[in-house]
């Protein structure tokens, strides 16, 4: 099994700002190919976890949701998304991303929710308008669908065997000042070609302004945004993770990195996601809190 570990000592401010370039080719720093089970990074001992291989995994779906809080109608399409989290909790992994012109600010809506990550994926779209969205990036990273229709791209999904199985954890509680991520991922089967992680940051209990066509009053002063894109590890499309992998090939990475505390570190969650390069479709994705 490959294990490598990348230690990030930049803030994670810096870092969000430079992904949002056009292309970041490594926005990590001291990248170990090979480390044993305990490593001491920046002057501290950490005991890295080990993962067992996994048989099988359930073929969890990313639903991007992109909105904007000067957008009306996208109250209604995160309740769409809600039903089917409820719905299927262990299977969808929702996420937020605030991008278009709706999600500018102005002296109503104050607040930026806006990331570069999520500027890139609103460019990827075939049809970049409020509210949006995509199931596991379906046929290609472009195909975008309305809030209607994503309850029947789902369906195909929910009992599909996956190709790759995913394994994480995430720590919070060894140092206050930075956030260890572990991604472990199992090859079930042949794949052919490359494929990407990319570690994103979410953030849930973010209170402002949000425009909502038929709610009284229509401008709520106080929504709670939930999911929200707010940055990444890797870069929105990620690093290679694979290529060409065999069934049985497995692959650790682990993150060091220093946290920003503009966030609040209870309320952020991390969603892991290997794609397809060829299609940038979601091959599989999985999410932690990080308390």
């Amino acid at each position: 099994m490959k294990h490598r570990v990348h230690t990030l000592f930049v803030p994670l401010a810096f870092v969000f700002g430079l992904v949002s370039c056009d292309r970041i080719d490594d926005p990590v720093e001291g990248i170990i190919e090979t480390i044993d089970e305990t490593e001491e990074i920046n002057g501290v001992t950490y005991d890295i976890p080990t993962f067992e291989p996994l048989d099988t995994d359930v073929q969890r779906v990313l639903i991007e949701d992109f909105t904007g809080h000067q957008c009306g109608n996208c109250p209604n399409a995160n309740l769409v998304l809600n039903a089917l989290k409820d719905a299927h909790p262990d299977a969808i992994i929702p996420m937020a991303i605030h991008a278009g012109s709706l999600a500018l600010t102005s002296e109503e809506y104050p607040t930026d929710w806006t990331s570069g990550e999520g500027n890139e994926y609103w460019n990827d779209l075939d049809i970049p308008v409020n509210p949006i969205g995509r199931v596991n990036r379906t046929d290609n990273e472009g195909t975008s669908l309305l809030p209607d229709q994503w309850e029947e791209a789902l369906a195909p999904m929910l009992n599909a065997t996956p190709v790759v199985g995913m394994q994480m954890a995430v720590d919070g509680d060894f140092d206050p000042t930075k956030l260890f991520v572990h991604v472990h991922a199992t090859w079930l089967a042949d794949f052919e070609g490359e494929a990407k992680l990319a570690v994103l940051i979410l953030e849930n209990d973010l209170v402002g302004p949000q425009l909502w066509y038929g709610n009284s009053p229509e401008y709520v002063e106080e929504y709670v945004h939930a999911h929200v894109l707010r940055g990444s590890i890797t870069g929105a499309k990620g690093e290679v993770a694979a290529t060409n992998p065999g069934e049985g090939d497995a692959t650790q990475f682990d993150y060091a990195l220093t946290w920003n505390d503009d966030w609040i570190q209870a309320n952020v969650e991390v969603v892991a996601v290997l794609t397809d390069v060829a299609t940038g479709r979601v091959l599989q994705a999985i999410s932690q809190d990080v308390f």
